[in-house]
């Protein structure tokens, strides 16, 4: 090409007669450098024009994954949606059996402010007469304390039921710490009562609703060890099981379960356990 131009140039220059040589020299480099300039604008084409054909190929690849993407979020949005709308039918459960039992507890009510307030007048009239027999380091003014035959034991029975009873109380209130404390000080002070039982039941109750699932387990087994002919035996058989599957210990939930539903079949609480069965 340059060649063909250089040909070209003398020609001209033979004809014209008037070019010098320096003319014809600086003419020839101008050329050498648009020669240059042409071929690295060659190179710089063939270049880009590489980059666009691995643009194009990288896209069609990225445009592929990005529609499978999008395939795939839209099938997890569907499943979302059907996920809220199960879950808003239940919550319209949930609220409708609300809106009955707030019903039924407006009904009764008014019975239960009833009994508490009998509940109270027992609770003050039992402080009274502990008072009186002398088991208070405080007389209640007025009354002097006295003894006679069978007293210790009277005394004793209404310190075992206040208690037992304060300690329930504590814990129907939400103040599990206290409600365990008064259970653990009545196990140890009456291990012989009928409430002996239920009181060790609580205890682990505590915990549970503490959600502090191992100790419970330990306490309710105290309640199979102990008292072992008692009436809490399925219950906390029941709620035993109930901690190992809050703790993900599937089998020995199981376990458990299995065991009360065999040995008490007919109660309330192998009918629990057999749903729980189920879910497992």
């Amino acid at each position: 090409m340059k060649s063909r131009i250089l040909i070209l140039i003398i020609c001209i220059f033979s004809l014209g007669g008037c070019a010098t040589v320096q003319q014809f020299i600086s003419l020839d480099n101008r050329i050498s450098e648009l020669e240059q300039h042409r071929i690295k604008s060659d190179q710089d084409l063939k270049k880009n024009r590489e980059n666009v054909e691995k643009f194009g190929k990288n896209w069609e690849s990225k445009d592929q994954n990005y529609t499978g993407q999008y395939a795939s979020l839209r099938a997890e949005l569907k499943k979302l949606a059907e996920e809220i709308r199960t879950f808003n039918g239940k919550f319209e459960e949930l609220e409708f059996a609300i809106g009955r039992i707030k019903a039924s507890k407006g009904e009764i009510q008014e019975p239960l402010n009833r009994l508490k307030d009998e509940d109270q007048k027992i609770a003050d009239r039992l402080t009274a007469i502990e008072q009186y027999l002398g088991l208070s380091s405080v007389p209640k003014k007025g009354l002097k304390p006295v003894k006679g035959p069978g007293s210790m034991n009277e005394g004793r029975i209404d310190s075992e039921k206040i208690l037992y009873e304060q300690a329930k109380r504590d814990f129907d209130k939400g103040d599990f710490e206290s409600a365990r404390k008064g259970f653990q000080k009545f196990v140890k002070l009456y291990t012989k009562s009928e409430n002996a039982d239920n009181a060790q039941f609580w205890i682990g109750e505590t915990y549970y609703r503490e959600a502090w699932y191992e100790k419970a387990i330990l306490e309710y087994e105290e309640v199979k060890k102990r008292y072992a002919t008692g009436n809490k035996i399925p219950s906390a058989l029941l709620k035993q099981g109930m901690s190992f599957q809050q703790l993900k210990e599937k089998a020995n939930a199981r376990l458990i379960l299995e065991e009360l539903v065999k040995k008490f079949p007919k109660s309330s609480e192998a009918d629990i356990a057999e749903k729980i069965l189920k879910t497992l």
